[in-house]
């Protein structure tokens, strides 16, 4: 079976309590890689189309391979640990019942399918003859579904997923209005600034066009900061959302965490993944040790909220 880095927090797609393992593999850039996955509309009905849109990174800048796309069809057997079917990992060509070829390019479309709230959803899936009837699949802690997205390069296959927006099941009558008329769809979180912060206190844009230098050896910070959500209906930053507590039987409102993943192409990262700061700081920051190479290094800043939404900003340094 391929190897599947995990680019996204996907524990919402295992139908058990075992959580799949999360492979980031390492925050060093030695070659192409699909960093994130990040879907256009965040959180979508069935029939809707997603933009999706893959990072790649390269550690030297140069043009990379585009990737080929495929949207995960075949539901897992419900005895399967992992987060998806194995049959949508066999091939980048898979048949049409098991996986939706969705071409190739650093950005594809995909439509979502008109059952997917029971392929991968809350709903009860249509029975296969001579099988039982299947159950629904569990919810995430944020009480969200998802949809399987593979983007393939160089032989390995990237996990991503589309939330879904699928109706409230479980839920008393008066919790189901409420949501109804509260529930809000996710939208992608958006770094504001990639900044690099210097002992003396002054800070650079490191995706400006003109290239901060820094000495070999050198220790800096590294900033990603991000939107407030002063404005509910355009918040850039951690959300408020509604889940159902079916033991309590109401509504719970929660806020969303960031968490910033860190990439570099040389160089020595203090930390691969950094929460960011609820506070009036709104960001995520980290430790950087230059390398003591002259030359260009670059750098990543993959943002990712507890819904699957997902954002970005690359950046560079010059070392003298």
């Amino acid at each position: 079976m391929n190897r599947v880095p995990f680019v996204s927090l996907l524990a919402a797609l295992a139908s058990s309590a075992c959580v799949p393992d999360f492979d980031d593999e390492t925050s060093r850039i030695t070659g192409p890689r699909v960093l994130a996955i990040r879907a256009f509309p965040a959180e979508a009905p069935k029939n809707q189309q997603v933009e999706l849109t893959a990072l790649i990174a390269t550690p030297d800048g140069s043009e990379p391979e585009a990737p080929a796309w495929s949207l995960c069809l075949d539901r897992k057997p419900l005895s399967e640990l992992g987060p998806l079917s194995p049959r949508c990992l066999a091939s980048p060509e898979p048949e049409p019942e098991i996986a939706q070829a969705l071409g190739e390019g650093v950005q594809v479309t995909a439509t979502l399918p008109a059952k997917v709230c029971q392929l991968f959803g809350p709903e009860r899936p249509d029975p296969k003859a001579g099988e039982p009837s299947g159950r629904p699949v569990d919810p995430d802690p944020t009480g969200g579904f998802y949809q399987p997205v593979l983007s393939w390069l160089a032989g390995s296959a990237v996990l991503g997923a589309i939330r879904l927006e699928c109706p409230l099941s479980g839920a008393t009558r008066e919790a189901t209005v409420e949501y109804n008329e509260r529930h809000r769809e996710n939208q992608n979180p958006e770094l504001a600034a990639f900044e690099l912060l210097r002992a003396d206190g002054s800070s650079a844009e490191l995706d400006a066009e003109e290239t901060p230098s820094v000495a070999r050896g050198e220790r800096i910070g590294l900033r990603a900061r991000f939107g407030d959500c002063a404005d509910a209906e355009g918040c850039l930053g951690a959300e408020s959302y509604l889940v159902y507590d079916r033991e309590a039987e109401r509504l719970e409102e929660r806020r969303e965490t960031l968490v910033v993943s860190w990439f570099s192409s040389a160089g020595k990262l203090d930390e691969e993944r950094s929460e960011g700061d609820q506070g009036p700081e709104h960001a995520a920051t980290n430790r950087f040790t230059v390398p003591n190479q002259p030359g260009d290094v670059r750098l990543w800043a993959v943002v990712r909220d507890d819904r699957g939404g997902v954002s970005w900003r690359a950046g560079r340094l010059r070392v003298d």
